[in-house]
C-alpha cells in the first residue's frame, strides 16, 4: 500500500495525473471515502491526463455515468441499492474497448472485479488536506 498526501484540491489534481501516470496498465480505479473527501475532484486531475477539460468533469450521482469521449467512463454508485447489470455491463465493454474508467462508491461491484485494478481510500484531514491509500491489485 502507498500512502500519499495532499493539502488541498489543486495538489489532490496533481496527484491524480501523477498516479494515473504511474498505475498506466491498471484501466479500472475504485474511489473510496466519505461526502465531500475529494473523489470527483480526484476525478478531475485524472481527467487532465487523458487531456479531458477538468470543467467538464461533473459528478455523476444523478446520471450514475459519464462517458468522456472513448477515454474516461465516470461513474458513481452512491444512489444504488443493488449493483444493476445495465451499468456493469457498460462498465465492462468500455474497459474491454479500452477505455479507462473510474468509479465512486463501488462497494457494490468488488465482488464481480476480475480486472486489474487500483482502490484508492480517500481520508479527510482537515478542510484541504486529503490522504490517499492506494493498493494495486492484479
Amino acid at each position: 500500500m502507498k500512502v500519499l498526501k495532499s493539502q488541498n484540491p489543486s495538489s489532490t489534481k496533481k496527484l491524480a495525473k501523477s498516479l494515473r501516470k504511474a498505475y498506466e496498465s491498471h484501466r479500472l480505479i475504485l474511489l473510496y471515502g466519505d461526502l465531500g473527501s475529494g473523489k470527483t475532484t480526484f476525478t478531475k486531475g485524472f481527467a487532465s491526463s487523458f487531456d479531458i477539460d477538468e470543467k467538464d468533469i461533473k459528478s455523476p450521482t444523478y446520471t450514475l455515468i459519464r462517458r468522456y469521449g472513448k477515454k474516461l467512463l465516470h461513474a458513481d454508485l452512491y444512489r444504488l441499492q443493488e449493483l444493476d447489470e445495465i451499468i456493469l455491463n457498460e462498465i465492462e465493454t468500455f474497459l474491454d474497448e479500452g477505455g479507462t474508467v473510474v468509479v465512486e462508491w463501488p462497494e457494490l461491484m468488488e465482488k464481480t472485479l476480475k480486472q486489474p485494478h487500483i482502490k484508492i481510500h480517500i481520508s479527510t484531514k482537515s478542510k484541504n488536506s486529503r490522504e490517499f491509500k492506494i493498493t494495486e491489485h492484479k
